[in-house]
């Protein structure tokens, strides 16, 4: 069982460290507790609204409060608030912003200056295909001149953003913006996907995928595309890891 801090949580949990260790460490041993028992446990986990199954919270100090989320299916939970009477709202809480230095900010401009007109520069990284959209989503690219011989393994370098890690955030940012609607549904290896590595070696692109890119081979081109890949060093292999209901498990 993985256990998330949104950002409000996170801020909330910080403020709450530095103005008693006491109460921060009763919210710790609630978080550890609800990694293992997410349901019960440490805290009288109760349901926040009996008509919305998902959301829970325990008490910690008598007026403390964890709110979270446990998504069964998934097997994780996300802590969306930690609320305690020491603790200023979420919007009151300081974002103090130090201006940048001047030295600091000549050497960011010359920076990204030199990135400039490299838009279309070969990448590697991550993707999912939607078949009825015909379309690629969930797209995580770097370009492959930002990549040293030191970030290569066996003399292949790609990103290291995973699947899995790329799909529960979106999915979570799907599920609660907007009306939920959008393409990350159900397990993130049950959709078309496929990893582009790059090989210092021979000087060649490969495009990992399962068997489902021989049902829709259309997807090369939008793959090619996408990750401004030169056509002549670029080749497609398959492997077991990309099948559609295939994973780390």
């Amino acid at each position: 069982m993985k256990v998330y801090l949104s950002p409000k949580a996170q801020l909330q949990y910080q403020a709450l460290k530095g103005k008693n260790t006491g109460y921060a460490s009763q919210v710790k041993t609630i978080l550890l507790d609800i990694k293992e028992h997410p349901l019960e446990g440490i805290g009288t986990p109760q349901l926040v609204n009996e008509s919305v199954p998902d959301f829970w919270e325990r008490r910690f100090n008598g007026s403390g409060i964890i709110m979270y989320h446990y998504e069964d299916e998934e097997d994780y939970v996300v802590v969306l608030s930690i609320g305690n009477e020491l603790l200023p709202s979420y919007e009151e809480l300081p974002s103090k912003i130090r201006k940048v230095s001047e030295r600091d900010y000549v050497s960011m401009l010359k920076q990204m200056e030199a990135n400039r007109g490299h838009a279309d520069d070969p990448k590697v990284g991550i993707f999912w295909y939607n078949p009825s959209w015909n379309e690629l989503f969930g797209v995580v690219t770097h370009p492959v001149r930002d990549y040293t011989r030191a970030n290569a393994s066996d003399g292949r370098i790609t990103c290291s953003e995973l699947h899995e890690d790329v799909w529960r955030k979106e999915f979570n940012r799907q599920k609660f913006h907007g009306d939920g609607s959008g393409p990350f549904i159900g397990p993130y290896e049950n959709k078309p996907r496929g990893r582009v590595f790059y090989s210092m070696d021979e000087d060649k692109f490969i495009v990992t995928v399962g068997h489902w890119l021989e049902e829709y081979p259309q997807a090369k081109q939008l793959i090619i595309e996408e990750f401004d890949l030169p056509a002549e060093k670029t080749v497609f292999q398959y492997a077991i890891h990309w099948d559609i209901g295939h994973s780390w498990r």
